[in-house]
């Protein structure tokens, strides 16, 4: 296979490890082992962070500021324009993980340069393009201007449908689903072996012998339903002792979620211990997974959980029942606005959860055949090879911010 060097431009990569930066990470390694040679372009948010650094064996470039607002935005679009017009010529294809700022800067120095280009248009509420560019008529322009790329990725039908309606040519636009990685194979000895790590790792995700784990991985901000979380369970948590909430995250409602824990008596059941690089060790460790809004945790951090076969209970909206198609009726669900029957799909699970695994077993075995994350990685290599021609690949081992 032609080995070619691929540059990356997001505005969020480690050490985030949110969830659409997580689904990212994912794809750079799963390209990095397909032969390919990505670097990452990625603003810097603390002028302390260093300039470039390797995160497993990918270079990571941040030379410039992160944009605070819309008035700094225009600068951040205008530096990152002139640092593409030096160095885009030095790689095969530049990709935009985003249909945003960035894709149209992107986009417009790649035609200069004549080095190819691939935008991937976001899905998930918390990411979704579409709604973004709806908003403002400026962000209506950006988001056309990204229609000149090479390639439009949609990554399912919904997506690509909304592209054709706002202007996008149905010939750049390729379907790649988001695909369901390697199963995660799940026994009674992962599990008590995880609980041990992470119990000597952080005190406060040690659970009793018997106890139960609810997982949760969504965004600590208003759109993540991680406060209606906190107050559907926080009386399942009082009645049972040994069972436990983590909310696993960051954002801007973590101190007001742990005062609302904290106020309803439950702070000793329900942690909330940051962002976590590797998903593995606490998709073994949890008992069930339940993702309480489709605005985060549904890009990579629920199809981590349905690759575990962890029983999962699912708010019911449009995002989750596109991804999880035919596959939904294996699903406890509940509606968003309901913190009762939020409770009730989780005690559900709770009180037969080999039923819930077996279901989850099911839905694994039905997305898994649907859309892999090899085969996700795949059409993304093809993509890229058919894009970037049969060329010898460039040398930019000295690129550098």
């Amino acid at each position: 296979m032609k080995r070619f060097q691929v540059l990356i431009v997001t505005r969020r990569y480690w050490p985030h490890c949110d969830d659409a930066s997580s689904r990212l990470t994912a794809l750079v390694s799963g390209l990095r082992r397909q032969g390919c040679y990505p670097t990452v372009l990625t603003p810097r948010y603390q002028a302390t962070w260093p300039a470039e650094f390797q995160h497993r064996e990918i270079p990571v470039l941040r030379p410039l500021a992160a944009p605070r607002g819309e008035w700094s935005m225009a600068r951040y679009v205008r530096n990152l324009g002139k640092w593409l017009r030096e160095q885009l010529p030095r790689f095969d294809l530049v990709y935009c993980d985003m249909m945003r700022e960035e894709a149209a800067a992107v986009v417009e120095t790649a035609r200069q340069v004549g080095v190819p280009s691939v935008v991937r248009c976001g899905t998930m509420m918390g990411t979704r393009d579409i709604v973004w560019q709806a908003s403002l008529r400026a962000r209506r322009n950006t988001f056309v201007r990204s229609f000149a790329a090479d390639a439009v990725i949609a990554p399912r039908a919904s997506c690509q449908q909304a592209l054709l309606v706002a202007g996008a040519k149905a010939a750049t636009i390729v379907r790649i689903a988001d695909g369901i990685g390697d199963p995660i194979r799940r026994t009674p000895e992962s599990c008590k072996a995880a609980r041990l790590t992470l119990g000597n790792m952080n005190h406060d995700l040690m659970v009793p012998v018997d106890g139960k784990v609810i997982l949760c991985m969504n965004r600590l901000s208003p759109e993540g339903g991680v406060l209606t979380l906190a107050s559907a369970l926080w009386p399942l948590l009082e009645a049972q002792p040994d069972l436990r909430l983590w909310m696993i995250g960051d954002g801007p409602w973590r101190q007001k979620i742990f005062n609302d824990l904290k106020h309803n008596g439950v702070g000793r059941a329900a942690f909330l211990p940051g962002n976590f690089d590797h998903v593995e060790e606490l998709m073994q460790a949890a008992d069930m997974f339940v993702l309480p809004s489709a605005a985060s945790g549904a890009e990579s951090f629920w199809p981590a959980a349905i690759a575990a076969a962890l029983p999962t209970a699912v708010v019911d909206c449009a995002d989750t029942r596109a991804f999880a198609m035919a596959a939904f009726s294996e699903l406890h669900s509940f509606p968003a606005d309901s913190t009762d029957k939020m409770r009730e799909a989780v005690q559900n699970v709770l009180d037969d959860l080999p039923m819930a695994a077996a279901g989850a077993q099911r839905m694994r075995s039905q997305l898994s055949a649907a859309a892999s994350f090899s085969d996700t990685i795949r059409r993304h290599v093809q993509l890229f090879e058919r894009l970037a021609g049969n060329s010898s690949a460039k040398n930019v081992s000295g690129a550098t911010g």
